[in-house]
């Protein structure tokens, strides 16, 4: 994840970390392996993934923050 803000943000994503990922489980069971195939079905997860989050986020402490998601790896079973 990356954002332009403060260590605030950073700070917002390890406290709540267990929330996000399991926010970010339920993005992942929307998406399909068809979904994803490719460049632009990558980048679709990504911001369904950065909107999760800002919207936990958002509702626990009025900010999100995150601007992108990346993926250091990408494998599909």
């Amino acid at each position: 994840m990356s954002t332009q803000y403060d260590q605030t943000v950073i700070d917002n994503i390890v406290a709540h970390e267990m929330a996000l990922r399991s926010d970010m489980l339920a993005v992942l069971s929307g998406f399909s392996e068809n979904d994803i195939q490719g460049v632009e079905g990558r980048e679709a997860l990504a911001a369904a993934l950065r909107d999760a989050i800002n919207k936990r986020l958002e509702a626990l402490e009025g900010f999100g923050g995150v601007e992108s998601v990346f993926f250091p790896t990408f494998m599909l079973q």
